[in-house]
């Protein structure tokens, strides 16, 4: 039985120029090419940055992967929206005979609009699949955050004036009429470090961040947003983007430039603890999380009946598959005796906006 791990991230543009910003946001949109004004509003923050290292990164990660794994399985590697495309990977797979496959994406959460978009490109009559949905609480990544974050509060703070931003993608608010389960998730990692840290709920909140116009409301607040809608600020905000694991440009210009230069014009300190990266804490979580699975299910994935266009904004229905993985969790309640109901928690009602007749 050949054995393989694929391990997939997001993408950045191929050329740092009109034509690849253009081609790679182009790919994002699913076809619909931005205008000229918004590729070049977009050419322009990448340019601050000095490109994307988001590849280079990844490349590292798996190369550490490939020295903790290498002997009991090949290692791939793929982008959802760059070259080597998803799909490619997997025919080069099938060319080298691959029969099995753990689906590592590099994306800690599971959302409608992160995980499911890598599952739409999963497909192959020769490989049977076995796709990690989510790796958030594993142990090694969550005490990377508080050991850094902690390094932040000794060494850089010197009293209780601060306030923790935990910030993650945000996402289109329609994912909640599926009871996408990214929010709780977001939610229950910050609760797991801020417990860790013991830091008190008046030092830490929540936010979003890095949304784009698709033409569909996200969830909120943004940082941005809440942060010029305070009274009153503390000395010191730690913005901890957790729902990312590498630098790229959601951090590196949504963090570093746009959430620094706000705090400048506040007059408040900014800080942000460094990315996972390749750090040896990561590679342990990322080897925890296959070892954890390597045991489950492999099956043809057909992403015509396990995923659905989560861009679609007319007529979007429940499909089946979202009705049965909510019918499972309704009896997994039930037998915890948590009650059958998976109503919409309180706190994200109120964070949507959203009243009790909604």
């Amino acid at each position: 039985m050949k054995k393989s791990i694929l391990v997939m991230t997001y993408g950045s543009p191929e050329s740092y120029d009109f034509d690849g910003i253009c081609e790679f946001f182009t790919n994002i949109r699913r076809g619909k090419r931005p205008n000229d004004g918004e590729i070049n509003l977009l050419l322009e923050n990448y340019l601050k940055i000095k490109q994307s290292p988001l590849q280079e990164i990844t490349k590292k990660e798996v190369e550490l992967l490939r020295e903790e794994l290498g002997e009991e399985y090949s290692i791939y590697f793929a982008n959802k929206f760059s070259r080597p495309f998803i799909p490619d990977v997997i025919k080069s797979m099938e060319d080298d005979g691959i029969e099995q496959c753990i689906c590592l994406i590099l994306e800690p959460h599971y959302s409608f609009y992160s995980i499911m978009g890598y599952e739409r490109f999963i497909k192959s009559k020769k490989i049977k699949f076995n796709i990690i949905k989510s790796w958030y609480e594993e142990e090694e990544l969550i005490n990377y955050w508080v050991d850094e974050i902690k390094n932040i509060l000794d060494n850089n703070i010197q009293n209780n004036n601060y306030q923790v931003i935990f910030s993650a993608h945000s996402v289109p608010k329609i994912a909640f009429k599926f009871n996408d389960p990214y929010v709780e998730q977001v939610y229950n990692m910050t609760d797991m470090i801020a417990n860790k840290l013991d830091l008190h709920p008046d030092n830490y909140v929540n936010t979003w961040q890095s949304e784009s116009d698709i033409g569909m409301p996200w969830i909120k607040p943004d940082v941005l947003e809440y942060l010029r809608a305070q009274e009153e600020h503390p000395e010191n905000y730690i913005f901890v983007p957790l729902s990312f694991i590498s630098e790229h440009v959601e951090v590196l210009f949504d963090n570093d430039v746009e959430c620094k230069e706000l705090c400048e014009e506040l007059n408040v300190n900014y800080h942000r603890p460094p990315m996972p990266n390749y750090d040896p804490r990561l590679i342990k979580a990322l080897v925890s999380t296959v070892r954890k699975h390597e045991n489950d299910k492999y099956s043809f994935h057909n992403p015509e009946k396990s995923t659905f266009n989560e861009f679609e904004k007319d007529g979007l229905k429940m499909p089946d598959f979202v009705k049965e993985m909510l019918a499972k969790r309704n009896a997994n309640k039930n037998s915890l005796n948590q009650g059958n109901n998976l109503e919409m928690p309180e706190h994200v009602k109120a964070m949507l906006g959203l009243n009790k007749n909604n």
